[in-house]
């Protein structure tokens, strides 16, 4: 399932993988369990490594769609990204849980995972339901804008 062809059943997928995920991961912080199958599979479904043929982050990066969902489901987690090449870190730790699974990963980028997936669950189900949220910084741009024109 390529990231370019995720259709609206991967969609529905990677909702319950998403929100499945950051359970696991939260298991994996406490030490209850070692690795999280659902992030393996969300991964999958994401970077579209089911049919063998794994992209290269240039070409995840290149669609913009999907470059716009994972920043704003970073963004939940509170990191601030100012451009694309930014997002290189969440593909590396997306590519690293496709590859050699969650053992060596170290607690922050657990949260991190974690986090990005409840931010992907979030922003997926808000697409759903085309009740997505403006981003923070939007909404004060646009106070300070309403702000300045009454003053």
């Amino acid at each position: 399932m390529a990231i370019h062809s995720f259709s609206r059943v991967s969609r529905d997928l990677a909702v319950e993988q998403s929100l499945d995920a950051a359970m696991e991961v939260q298991e994996v912080i406490k030490g209850v369990r070692t690795d999280s199958p659902a992030l393996k599979s969300l991964v999958g479904s994401l970077i579209g490594s089911h049919s063998g043929n794994v992209p290269s982050k240039k070409d995840l990066l290149s669609d913009a769609r999907f470059t716009s969902l994972y920043h704003r489901a970073a963004s939940m987690e509170g990191r601030e990204y100012t451009a694309a090449s930014e997002l290189d870190e969440i593909l590396e730790l997306l590519f690293e849980v496709n590859s050699a699974g969650l053992h060596n990963f170290s607690p922050s980028n657990l949260q991190f995972i974690r986090d990005f997936c409840l931010g992907l669950n979030r922003e997926l189900v808000g697409e759903a339901f085309g009740r997505t949220p403006e981003p923070a910084m939007a909404r004060g741009r646009k106070q300070k804008l309403t702000f300045a024109h009454a003053g």
